[in-house]
């Protein structure tokens, strides 16, 4: 298991390679190539998230998955951690 910060950082990279990669793909469509490498990181990247949601909680309202109390709010954000100076 990676530290929160290093996770965090993890889905980060996974995300914007995601987005850059669908850009290429929009001019591109054809490119079975492209297309896996978009397909491996976004599996990366829904492992990941799902990594960081089951250790440190939520990372949108959308991850919040719990009938018996509301806890999208009960910690710091994650872009919150490592501010304290």
């Amino acid at each position: 298991m990676k530290d929160k910060q290093s996770l965090l950082k993890h889905i980060q990279i996974c995300d914007f390679t995601l987005f850059e990669t669908a850009l290429y793909l929009d001019t591109h469509k054809y490119d079975k190539e492209a297309l896996a490498f978009y397909q491996k990181y976004k599996v990366m990247a829904e492992e990941a998230r799902q990594e960081y949601i089951n250790n440190y909680g939520p990372l949108t309202i959308a991850d919040v998955n719990n009938d018996k109390v509301w806890d999208w709010v009960t910690t710091k954000w994650p872009w919150e951690y490592g501010s304290e100076v």
